[in-house]
């Protein structure tokens, strides 16, 4: 089943994506949801689409963030995937890029995301963020990681739906 099958199964689940991206769009990308919600759709989406859509999908969740942002999840994610001793290309950062580049972000994103629940395990570990950590004991200790999974699933349903 293709994302677009899956968002128009029934006029509930219709609803409740577009509620979803709603919410994802009109506050903090970090706000407006819980962790398992997060995961829920996230893993409702994700895999239905091309690797090019993925792609873009996170380069627009990237986009949502500010350049503090950006880098300061691209440090931690990358830290992650080093500890782990992930052998991704390009898992060094650019002479000429930041780890705040949208394009580096999601390209490594994409690359981690080939390897099924890889990104949410690595997004599970990170730790820190300029903000109060998402909920206590919940999933994601970072609400950067919250916001990046959240964001690439609102963006590909966002793409599904027609944008807005």
């Amino acid at each position: 089943m293709n994302l677009l099958e899956t968002l128009m199964g029934s006029s509930q689940t219709k609803e409740g994506f577009k509620d979803f991206l709603n919410r994802f769009e009109e506050g903090p990308p970090w706000e407006g949801y819980g962790d398992q919600e997060v995961l829920d759709r996230y893993g409702e989406v994700a895999h239905k689409v091309s690797p090019s859509d993925y792609q873009q999908a996170a380069r627009d969740a990237f986009g949502h963030l500010s350049q503090a942002d950006r880098e300061e999840f691209g440090r931690m994610l990358a830290g992650q995937a080093q500890s782990k001793r992930l052998d991704l290309p390009r898992l060094a950062q650019d002479q000429d890029r930041g780890f705040g580049d949208v394009d580096w972000l999601s390209n490594i994103t994409s690359q981690i995301h080939q390897q099924p629940g890889l990104l949410r395990d690595l997004l599970g570990g990170l730790t820190g963020g300029n903000r109060e950590t998402s909920s206590a004991g919940g999933i994601f200790s970072s609400p950067l990681a919250k916001a990046a999974l959240a964001g690439i699933a609102a963006m590909l349903v966002k793409k599904v739906l027609g944008g807005r």
